[in-house]
Protein backbone atom coordinates (compact mmCIF):
# COMPACT_ATOMS: atom_id res chain seq x y z
CA UNK A 1 0.00 0.00 0.00
CA UNK A 2 2.94 2.54 1.00
CA UNK A 3 4.19 1.72 -2.76
CA UNK A 4 0.76 2.60 -4.21
CA UNK A 5 0.88 6.43 -2.42
CA UNK A 6 4.44 7.19 -2.73
CA UNK A 7 3.68 6.39 -6.63
CA UNK A 8 0.06 8.05 -6.55
CA UNK A 9 1.92 11.49 -4.70
CA UNK A 10 4.45 11.46 -6.75
CA UNK A 11 2.46 11.07 -9.96
CA UNK A 12 0.32 13.91 -8.40
CA UNK A 13 3.32 16.17 -8.03
CA UNK A 14 4.36 15.38 -11.29
CA UNK A 15 1.35 16.50 -12.86
CA UNK A 16 0.89 19.79 -10.54
CA UNK A 17 4.25 20.65 -12.35
CA UNK A 18 2.29 21.56 -15.56
CA UNK A 19 2.51 25.00 -16.17
CA UNK A 20 -0.70 27.19 -14.74
CA UNK A 21 0.19 29.78 -16.86
CA UNK A 22 0.57 29.34 -21.32
CA UNK A 23 1.94 32.87 -21.78
CA UNK A 24 2.99 33.16 -25.20
CA UNK A 25 1.74 29.67 -26.30
CA UNK A 26 -0.40 29.39 -29.42
CA UNK A 27 -2.12 27.24 -32.26
CA UNK A 28 -1.53 23.79 -32.03
CA UNK A 29 1.25 24.22 -28.94
CA UNK A 30 -1.08 25.52 -26.91
CA UNK A 31 -4.10 23.18 -27.95
CA UNK A 32 -1.80 20.30 -26.73
CA UNK A 33 -0.97 22.42 -23.46
CA UNK A 34 -4.93 22.87 -22.64
CA UNK A 35 -4.88 19.02 -22.75
CA UNK A 36 -2.34 18.44 -20.69
CA UNK A 37 -3.66 20.48 -18.62
CA UNK A 38 -7.22 19.03 -18.44
CA UNK A 39 -5.36 15.41 -18.03
CA UNK A 40 -3.50 17.32 -14.94
CA UNK A 41 -6.48 18.69 -13.21
CA UNK A 42 -8.30 14.84 -13.41
CA UNK A 43 -5.65 13.38 -11.96
CA UNK A 44 -5.64 16.08 -9.19
CA UNK A 45 -8.89 15.98 -8.24
CA UNK A 46 -9.06 11.71 -7.83
CA UNK A 47 -5.88 11.62 -6.38
CA UNK A 48 -7.71 12.04 -2.88
CA UNK A 49 -9.74 9.49 -3.14
CA UNK A 50 -7.65 6.99 -4.55
CA UNK A 51 -5.71 7.76 -1.42
CA UNK A 52 -8.75 7.19 1.03
CA UNK A 53 -9.19 10.59 1.80
CA UNK A 54 -12.44 11.34 0.37
CA UNK A 55 -15.36 8.89 -0.57
CA UNK A 56 -15.31 6.82 -3.22
CA UNK A 57 -17.18 7.99 -6.36
CA UNK A 58 -17.40 5.45 -9.50
CA UNK A 59 -18.85 8.09 -12.19
CA UNK A 60 -16.11 10.44 -10.74
CA UNK A 61 -13.16 7.48 -12.27
CA UNK A 62 -15.57 7.12 -14.97
CA UNK A 63 -15.08 10.82 -15.85
CA UNK A 64 -11.75 10.98 -14.91
CA UNK A 65 -10.76 7.92 -16.79
CA UNK A 66 -12.49 9.59 -20.08
CA UNK A 67 -10.93 12.74 -19.84
CA UNK A 68 -7.36 11.14 -20.12
CA UNK A 69 -8.20 8.78 -23.07
CA UNK A 70 -9.43 11.28 -24.36
CA UNK A 71 -6.43 13.40 -24.61
CA UNK A 72 -4.02 10.60 -25.00
CA UNK A 73 -3.51 8.03 -28.13
CA UNK A 74 -3.56 9.59 -31.58
CA UNK A 75 -4.88 12.63 -29.91
CA UNK A 76 -2.07 13.30 -28.53
CA UNK A 77 0.45 12.28 -31.10
CA UNK A 78 -1.67 14.39 -33.85
CA UNK A 79 -0.94 17.48 -31.30
CA UNK A 80 2.98 17.33 -31.67
CA UNK A 81 3.58 17.50 -35.57
CA UNK A 82 7.50 18.24 -36.37
CA UNK A 83 8.55 21.66 -35.81
CA UNK A 84 5.89 22.47 -33.38
CA UNK A 85 9.20 23.11 -30.61
CA UNK A 86 8.85 26.78 -30.00
CA UNK A 87 9.47 28.67 -27.22
CA UNK A 88 6.72 28.08 -25.46
CA UNK A 89 6.83 24.47 -25.69
CA UNK A 90 7.80 22.15 -23.13
CA UNK A 91 8.34 19.29 -25.79
CA UNK A 92 11.69 18.23 -25.98
CA UNK A 93 13.39 17.62 -29.23
CA UNK A 94 13.46 13.65 -28.30
CA UNK A 95 9.96 13.48 -28.92
CA UNK A 96 10.55 13.51 -32.97
CA UNK A 97 14.29 11.94 -32.16
CA UNK A 98 12.51 8.96 -30.94
CA UNK A 99 9.29 9.21 -32.20
CA UNK A 100 8.24 5.65 -31.76
CA UNK A 101 8.64 5.27 -27.95
CA UNK A 102 7.10 8.47 -27.61
CA UNK A 103 3.91 7.32 -29.62
CA UNK A 104 4.14 4.34 -27.64
CA UNK A 105 3.83 6.15 -24.82
CA UNK A 106 0.70 8.13 -26.07
CA UNK A 107 -1.22 4.40 -26.76
CA UNK A 108 -0.47 3.35 -23.56
CA UNK A 109 -1.95 5.83 -21.71
CA UNK A 110 -5.22 5.66 -23.63
CA UNK A 111 -5.46 1.91 -23.04
CA UNK A 112 -4.43 2.80 -19.28
CA UNK A 113 -7.17 5.12 -19.34
CA UNK A 114 -9.61 2.62 -20.52
CA UNK A 115 -9.43 -0.06 -18.21
CA UNK A 116 -9.03 2.73 -15.18
CA UNK A 117 -12.88 3.03 -16.44
CA UNK A 118 -13.68 -0.12 -16.32
CA UNK A 119 -11.49 -0.69 -12.88
CA UNK A 120 -14.17 1.64 -11.55
CA UNK A 121 -16.22 -0.88 -10.04
CA UNK A 122 -13.25 -2.56 -7.73
CA UNK A 123 -13.23 0.55 -5.24
CA UNK A 124 -9.43 1.29 -3.71
CA UNK A 125 -7.89 -1.63 -1.72
CA UNK A 126 -10.13 -3.99 -3.37
CA UNK A 127 -9.51 -7.90 -3.70
CA UNK A 128 -8.49 -9.42 -6.98
CA UNK A 129 -11.34 -11.81 -8.40
CA UNK A 130 -10.23 -15.35 -6.94
CA UNK A 131 -8.08 -13.66 -4.21
CA UNK A 132 -9.27 -13.76 -0.47
CA UNK A 133 -7.99 -10.19 0.28
CA UNK A 134 -5.11 -7.81 -0.54
CA UNK A 135 -2.71 -9.99 1.30
CA UNK A 136 -2.17 -12.19 -1.01
CA UNK A 137 -2.08 -9.51 -3.46
CA UNK A 138 0.55 -8.22 -2.47
CA UNK A 139 2.19 -11.50 -0.37
CA UNK A 140 5.52 -13.32 -2.16
CA UNK A 141 3.55 -15.32 -4.26
CA UNK A 142 1.58 -12.83 -5.88
CA UNK A 143 3.14 -12.34 -9.28
CA UNK A 144 1.15 -9.10 -9.90
CA UNK A 145 1.57 -7.13 -6.88
CA UNK A 146 3.93 -8.86 -4.59
CA UNK A 147 7.32 -10.09 -5.79
CA UNK A 148 7.00 -9.79 -9.41
CA UNK A 149 5.68 -6.54 -9.10
CA UNK A 150 8.01 -5.06 -11.53
CA UNK A 151 6.04 -6.50 -14.03
CA UNK A 152 3.54 -3.98 -13.45
CA UNK A 153 5.18 -1.15 -11.86
CA UNK A 154 8.25 -1.14 -11.74
CA UNK A 155 10.22 2.05 -12.96
CA UNK A 156 11.98 -0.23 -15.72
CA UNK A 157 9.12 -2.58 -16.36
CA UNK A 158 7.87 -4.14 -19.53
CA UNK A 159 4.57 -2.50 -19.40
CA UNK A 160 5.80 1.14 -18.44
CA UNK A 161 8.81 1.09 -19.48
CA UNK A 162 9.30 -1.20 -22.70
CA UNK A 163 7.32 -2.43 -25.55
CA UNK A 164 4.87 -4.54 -24.04
CA UNK A 165 1.30 -2.89 -23.98
CA UNK A 166 -0.22 -3.55 -21.01
CA UNK A 167 -3.25 -5.80 -21.00
CA UNK A 168 -6.30 -3.67 -20.55
CA UNK A 169 -8.39 -6.95 -19.75
CA UNK A 170 -5.82 -7.68 -16.71
CA UNK A 171 -5.88 -4.15 -15.09
CA UNK A 172 -9.68 -3.74 -15.29
CA UNK A 173 -9.63 -6.61 -12.57
CA UNK A 174 -7.02 -4.75 -10.40
CA UNK A 175 -8.38 -2.62 -7.67
CA UNK A 176 -8.68 0.61 -9.30
CA UNK A 177 -6.29 2.89 -7.18
CA UNK A 178 -3.71 0.47 -8.24
CA UNK A 179 -4.80 0.94 -12.28
CA UNK A 180 -4.79 4.97 -11.09
CA UNK A 181 -1.06 4.58 -9.71
CA UNK A 182 -0.12 2.85 -13.31
CA UNK A 183 -2.11 6.08 -15.05
CA UNK A 184 0.16 8.12 -13.21
CA UNK A 185 3.39 6.37 -13.74
CA UNK A 186 2.53 6.25 -17.48
CA UNK A 187 2.27 9.87 -17.25
CA UNK A 188 5.53 10.31 -15.14
CA UNK A 189 7.51 8.29 -17.66
CA UNK A 190 6.59 10.11 -20.42
CA UNK A 191 7.15 13.67 -18.69
CA UNK A 192 10.59 12.41 -17.50
CA UNK A 193 11.75 11.30 -20.93
CA UNK A 194 10.27 14.24 -23.38
CA UNK A 195 8.93 17.17 -21.35
CA UNK A 196 11.54 19.97 -20.45
CA UNK A 197 11.47 21.32 -16.85
CA UNK A 198 11.70 25.21 -16.37
CA UNK A 199 11.56 27.22 -13.38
Amino acid sequence: MKKTLVTLTAGSLLAASIAASHEGATGIVRERMDGMVAMRDAVRDLTPMMQGQVEYDRDAVIDTAAIIERHAGETMTALFPEGSDDDASYARAEIWQDWATFEAMAMRLELVAGALAEAADNPPGSAMPGQMDNSTMMGGNASMMGGGSSTMMGGGSAMMGGSVAPDPAMLAQMPVDRVFAVAAQACSACHTQFRTERD
